[in-house]
């Protein structure tokens, strides 16, 4: 049984009619694109890919002409982002794509968090790719001020850092601080999503704030969420909470607080959320679980992956949520 490569809503073969709204402008892109990674990597003209999931993942962008996805040089503007399968020496490397499209689908559907427009693709030989539209450009290209946190912190890399700042710089009370009354609440959602889809590197350039229209500096909405423990043995989260700091050294290989619902919640109250929404968000994702793990079964992963998810998943959730 196919499922839409935007949405993952039942019996659709591509995307349907509402996914190619949001992601093409109403434009029927196939999902099984016309050219291969390798091709966007010889038409960077020598620049640089990016990289995510602590470096080790590439990523590209590409524009459009009409109906087709192209691979990016000079003369298109760069649309979407593309992100090939992690390297071979990654755990269930081949799942990257499905995992992050899978992330960032159940965020928006089962907790109406904002997050970028996304969808699972093949490149022409059939490997499997994650693809994004940016949310920095607005309906006519223009592009919109973004800032990410490490500039708003103004966090700044000690000598042979190697990207640690991103993580151990700030916390995130200090981001929380920094935000409107809203997007505090916003905030604190996002990281119990993250925790219990296994996302262990929301440091501080995975969160940004986004120019409105009104020129208004709003957090942004969510993107690069991805269950890292899929393919990486990392902490379960990448920042410490609170500005005491509850773990002695940052980027650990192995954890040593036991995180727990209250403490996010303790969060909340300390960056200025109302005492009685943090019930009702505690309650939202309490009872999730089971939701969870059908979106799961419905997504791209394989077989392996989706055990794995699913097991990341109700080790978090039981962790979070019992005694």
């Amino acid at each position: 049984m196919a499922n839409c490569n935007g949405c993952l809503k039942d019996n659709i073969d591509g995307f349907c009619s509402v996914c190619e709204t949001k992601l093409f402008d109403r434009s029927k892109v196939p999902f099984q694109l016309d050219f291969n990674w390798s091709d966007i990597q010889d038409r960077i003209m020598g620049q640089p890919a990016g990289f995510s999931i602590s470096g080790v993942q590439p990523k590209g962008f590409i524009g459009r002409d009409k109906n087709n996805l192209l691979a990016s040089n000079r003369d298109i503007e760069s649309m979407y982002i593309i992100k090939p399968f992690l390297d071979t020496r990654r755990t269930l490397y081949m799942d990257s794509p499905a995992n992050e499209h899978l992330t960032m689908i159940m965020a928006g559907q089962l907790f109406n968090i904002s997050t970028a427009q996304c969808g699972f693709v093949k490149f022409a030989n059939g490997e499997p790719a994650y693809l994004t539209r940016r949310f920095d450009r607005d309906i006519n290209g223009n592009v919109l001020g973004q800032e990410d946190f490490v500039s708003v912190l103004n966090a700044a890399p000690g000598t042979n850092d190697h990207g640690i700042y991103k993580y151990n710089s700030f916390t995130y009370e200090d981001v929380g601080n920094r935000l409107n009354p809203v997007d505090q609440i916003r905030f604190i959602r996002i990281l119990v999503f993250n925790f219990l889809t296994g996302n262990g590197d929301v440091h501080l350039k995975n969160l940004s704030l986004l120019e409105s229209a009104d020129g208004d500096m709003l957090l942004s909405p969510s993107y690069d969420l991805i269950n890292t423990k899929l393919h990486i043995n990392d902490p379960q989260i990448a920042m410490n909470l609170f500005k005491e700091m509850e773990r002695t050294k940052q980027n650990l290989l192995t954890t040593t607080y036991d995180y727990k619902i209250a403490d996010f919640l303790e969060l909340g109250k300390r960056i200025g959320v109302r005492n009685r929404i943090l019930p009702q968000i505690e309650k939202e994702f309490r009872v999730a679980k089971a939701d969870m793990l059908l979106l799961v079964d419905k997504s791209f992963l394989s077989d392996a992956g989706k055990l794995k998810y699913k097991e990341v998943v109700e080790l978090h959730h039981d962790q979070l949520f019992n005694p």
